[in-house]
């Protein structure tokens, strides 16, 4: 589970600007993101007839991993539309939201502190490779846009304390936790827009679909990083396939491959 793994449509192409995704993609931070939320939905849900506790964990991590790489806001109003069809008594976006980023605030806060006291490195929190993927791409002239639905000032933050702000042309977030107006699509977008960018010249890493199949509508080549949060020198299968049916190109454990093998990426 730990190999590179190309798709048939995949094709080395000469790469000018990579588009980043920060959680799961760069950063462990919110390592086990998804199955908080997980908790949030199923324990929100109305169970309809015939459906088990695994049926409905398995339908809320479909339905969240649908809008991932969007601020967590639009799939708070998600699992209260879902509520609502459900015939259940949904609360709004924004009172899930508060109890979703309760959840997660404090298991980030415990592994930031760690790292600021120096009782855990900031390679801890860090996919593997991805420093050295960084550097050799800043070393090969390719420029990196960050581009995160985690709110700008915590992004900004974790940036500058994992040490990886110079790798970096651009960091982008959305304005806080409410911000709907945030979007990849925009943002890649933008990119091409003030760069004078090809869409066959970028590439996206991300572990979720969005910034996956914007980067292909451009014609951009997009990677897929299914990094076990939980053991991450290996492939999540979960994601493996999940990104491949998004369409990705290759899909990556994490960095210590490809950092090697750049060439074979990006000739």
């Amino acid at each position: 589970m730990s190999a590179i793994h190309l798709s048939a449509t995949f094709r080395p192409r000469a790469i000018r600007h990579v588009f980043m995704d920060w959680d799961g993609t760069t950063s462990l931070t919110r390592g086990g993101w998804s199955e908080i939320m997980v908790d949030v939905f199923a324990e929100a849900l109305p169970h309809l007839p015939g459906e088990t506790h695994e049926s409905i964990r398995e339908l809320s991590r479909n339905e969240l991993m649908k809008l991932n790489g969007r601020p967590s806001i639009h799939q708070m109003a998600r699992l209260s539309e879902l509520v609502r069809e459900r015939a259940g008594d949904a609360l709004n976006a924004d009172d899930y939201q508060r109890d979703y980023q309760s959840r997660i605030g404090r298991v980030v806060h415990s592994r930031l502190d760690a790292v600021r006291s120096g009782a855990a490195s900031a390679d801890t929190l860090l996919v593997p490779g991805v420093r050295d993927f960084f550097r050799a791409l800043n070393e090969r002239g390719i420029s990196i846009t960050l581009a995160s639905g985690t709110p700008y000032g915590e992004l900004i933050d974790e940036v500058r304390l994992l040490g990886l702000e110079h790798h970096f042309a651009a960091i982008i977030g959305p304005k806080g936790l409410d911000d709907r107006s945030f979007a990849k699509r925009e943002v890649l977008h933008t990119l091409l827009r003030e760069h004078a960018l090809e869409g066959q010249s970028v590439a996206a890493f991300g572990d979720g679909p969005v910034e996956l199949i914007e980067t292909q509508n451009v014609g951009g080549l997009a990677i897929a990083v299914a990094t076990d949060e939980s053991a991450p020198q290996r492939m999540d299968p979960w994601k493996r396939d999940t990104l491949l049916a998004a369409g990705a190109h290759a899909v990556i454990p994490n960095y210590n491959a490809i950092a090697e093998q750049l060439a074979t990426f990006f000739p």
